[in-house]
């Protein structure tokens, strides 16, 4: 996570997923994560959940992969709007000969847009 966590406005956040061995206790999720044993839910970690070391350790002991959090975002406004129009361009490049006027490319674009800019 960021050192200037003090030099961001309040309340912005970005969503990251990070490798469970990356976890820290404090760290917030970002959506819930259930625990399942035979397609059964035994124990389930809701999204907000900030995580104890017991958490971690659980999220260890089940081997998760990654998981989605939320972190502090001390980026500028600048940064910010330079990191979507880079997002955008890049999508652009990618759908660069696709007939946007199709319904169903359109909405690709969108999603693969809304993807790319979490």
């Amino acid at each position: 996570m960021d050192d200037c966590v003090a030099a961001q406005k309040p309340g912005r956040s970005r969503l990251r997923y990070l490798p469970v061995e990356q976890l820290a206790p404090g760290m917030a999720l970002a959506e819930s994560l259930d625990f399942a044993e035979r397609n059964i839910v035994r124990h389930r970690l809701p999204d907000g959940q900030v995580l104890t070391p017991e958490d971690v350790q659980q999220l260890v002991s089940s081997r998760t992969d990654l998981v989605r959090i939320v972190v502090p975002d001390a980026r500028s406004d600048e940064e910010i709007a330079a990191a979507a129009a880079f997002v955008r361009a890049s999508v652009e490049a990618i759908f660069a000969g696709a007939d946007l006027g199709q319904p169903a490319l359109a909405a690709l674009f969108e999603r693969v847009l809304a993807y790319r800019s979490q």
